[in-house]
């Protein structure tokens, strides 16, 4: 499929969260648009506050029939200690429809949106990458963006939701910078500045709670493991798929791009179940790598969600406020460690927010429109959007920084003032102990985790 010449939204990126945005334009009345780009990351998380966002475009349902219900998180604190229940899901029926967590692989959720977007006439064009963006000659308020094909397409409104290496906002000179400056200098959280992330079958289902987010802690480093429901891939036939995530210390080099089974196994040994299982349990061992990858875990935040084509007058100054519309969403916008599953559910509920203010402006910028008098009003509209989520972005990687710091604890003995000694690794598992015996500890980690409080 060719792309058009004109279109009222141009979303670049097809992944989850441009895929959400043009679903819901769509469903506010604004049909004229146009998504392109794929996406390639794999979040498996889908939390209620997103389930509810979800089903404002009519896809919850049959996202929930595809995924699994997580009731609860629990981390695994060493071999013979009682693992710590930090968040249970349930208690949030009182605020929600949704009252889990929704385990789906990230490429059935695309699968989903990309047959009711498909289903609802809008086009999604692929693989194209935008290469400039600029002001129309004719009209200033009218975008032209480039494709690497050199196709030209006109548009009112460029939404990026085009990724961390977001093209749109590097060709609309919108900084990106981590919003707590350096990362941590702690020599051993800086080792493990990467992850390793596959989806595998096992030689057994060990006897971790089917329900749950796992966590297994072990000094200086944790392991994501989770059950996956169904059979995600096409090559499966009835063996059970498992998702683990780790961190990579230094003492294990550098994985591959994507990490083989030796590697995954070596993993699997130092940090996961394996670490956890009473000693005389089989060893768990990795049977198939269905997919894997390595990536940096690292948080940046755009300086602004909102701003307008970089544009020169003949005089080489901007006319500021007067160019196209452009906005960032999504890992254009945001990216923070992966702890708590929030990036693709930040994104979608980013996406789904902006639609109706979005489709209100362009109500009014239509050439000839009877609200053309409301047009600066929902455009500062658009800007309080921004501030809103740029704010709650910030709040997300605080959390996420916060949990990292929780869960990558080193096993060794620090002294307060020189003369008392304390070891955080074991100060952490007795909090723990003790916190997740009290019901309203664990109600609070899920509505944390839940995102509720940003419907």
């Amino acid at each position: 499929m060719s792309l058009p010449d004109t279109a009222q939204v141009l979303v670049v990126g097809g992944g989850p969260t441009g895929l959400c945005l043009a679903l819901a334009l769509q469903k506010q009345g604004c049909s004229d648009v146009v998504a392109q780009g794929e996406n390639t990351s794999r979040a498996i998380a889908i939390h209620a506050a997103t389930m509810e966002a979800f089903e404002k475009i009519n896809v919850a349902d049959h996202l929930v029939k595809e995924g699994g219900k997580l009731e609860k998180t629990v981390v695994w604190l060493g071999r013979g200690i009682a693992p710590a229940e930090t968040a249970h899901f349930t208690p949030l029926s009182k605020y929600t429809k949704y009252p889990f967590l929704l385990a789906l692989p990230q490429h059935i959720t695309e699968r989903v949106l990309n047959t009711a977007a498909q289903e609802r006439g809008i086009q999604v064009h692929r693989p194209y990458k935008v290469v400039d963006l600029k002001p129309c000659e004719d009209d200033v308020t009218l975008t032209e963006v480039t494709f690497d094909n050199g196709h030209v397409l006109r548009t009112r409104c460029v939404v990026g939701a085009d990724g961390a290496r977001s093209a749109v906002r590097r060709l609309s000179n919108v900084t990106w910078t981590d919003p707590t400056g350096e990362a941590d200098v702690d020599a051993q959280e800086d080792s493990l500045s990467n992850m390793t992330i596959a989806d595998v079958t096992l030689n057994y289902a060990p006897p971790l709670y089917r329900d749950s987010i796992n966590l297994i802690v072990s000094p200086g480093n944790a392991m994501l493991f989770v059950r996956l429901p169904g059979t995600p891939y096409a090559e499966q036939t009835t063996e059970q798929t498992f998702r683990i995530a780790c961190a990579i210390p230094t003492n294990l080099g550098v994985s591959q791009s994507a990490p083989d089974v030796p590697y995954l196994q070596a993993l699997l040994d130092a940090f996961g179940p394996n670490v956890v299982l009473p000693a005389d349990a089989p060893r768990l061992e990795v049977k198939r790598m269905l997919w894997s990858s390595r990536f940096r875990t690292h948080s940046a935040i755009a300086e602004r969600f909102f701003t307008h084509v970089p544009a020169k007058s003949p005089s080489g100054k901007a006319p500021e406020g007067q160019s196209g519309l452009v906005f960032l969403v999504g890992d254009a916008a945001h990216i923070h460690p992966p702890m708590g599953g929030q990036g693709m559910n930040l994104g979608i509920r980013d996406g789904v927010k902006l639609a109706p203010l979005l489709t209100e402006y362009l109500r009014a910028a239509a050439p000839g429109s009877a609200e053309a008098g409301l047009k600066e009003e929902r455009e500062r509209a658009l800007a309080m959007w921004a501030a809103q989520r740029r704010e709650r972005a910030l709040q997300v990687i605080g959390i996420a920084k916060s949990l990292q710091k929780m869960l990558w604890i080193p096993n060794k003995r620090r002294w307060f003032l020189g003369i008392i000694p304390y070891n955080l690794w074991w100060l952490r598992n007795v909090f723990l102990r003790i916190a997740t015996k009290f019901q309203g500890f664990k109600t609070n980690g899920a509505w944390r985790m839940s995102g509720l409080s940003d419907l």
